[in-house]
């Protein structure tokens, strides 16, 4: 008996359930700038929801970034959002990667974790600018600020 003889099971639910899992999870790590989980009804709430879910469509893991949370050591993106005091001028979000413990803890190749979230910050910042967020850059390490989502009307006038 071959194997395409068999009838094949429709996994588009199961699918669609961990793709929706995946997403929440990653929206339920996005921090806030004194480290707790953003609320839902934080004014930046749906630009990083919105980011969040792109970095998922686009393979990236997000980071655990409670240094408590046994996932911790694995590293990924981390996304938090930050407001001034003073208004919205340097209000977003803040994308930044952080290396596996296995190499950010190796003291011998420091130079070579600092390197690689440089440039894998970089690859955030430019595959955001794809998804369509406008992106400053933040920081010394090559983090990206994301402010806003370009828009998609001015686009189409181009």
């Amino acid at each position: 008996m071959s194997f395409e003889s068999l009838d094949q099971p429709d996994l588009t639910p199961l699918r669609a359930a961990a793709e929706d899992a995946e997403i929440a999870e990653a929206i339920s790590l996005v921090r806030d700038s004194g480290g707790h989980s953003l609320p839902d009804d934080h004014p930046l709430a749906s630009l990083a929801h919105g980011i969040a879910r792109s970095l998922v469509e686009a393979g990236f893991t997000m980071h655990h970034c409670d240094q408590h949370h046994p996932l911790y050591r694995l590293g990924g993106v981390c996304l938090m959002a930050i407001t001034t005091p003073h208004g919205a001028d340097h209000a977003g979000i803040v994308v930044s990667w952080t290396c596996h413990n296995l190499l950010s803890l190796d003291w011998e190749r420091y130079d070579a974790c600092c390197d690689i979230n440089e440039q894998v910050n970089w690859v955030l910042c430019y595959t955001l600018r794809d998804f369509g967020y406008l992106v400053q850059d933040f920081g010394s390490g090559g983090a990206g600020l994301v402010i806003g989502e370009r828009d998609r009307g001015a686009e189409a006038e181009e």
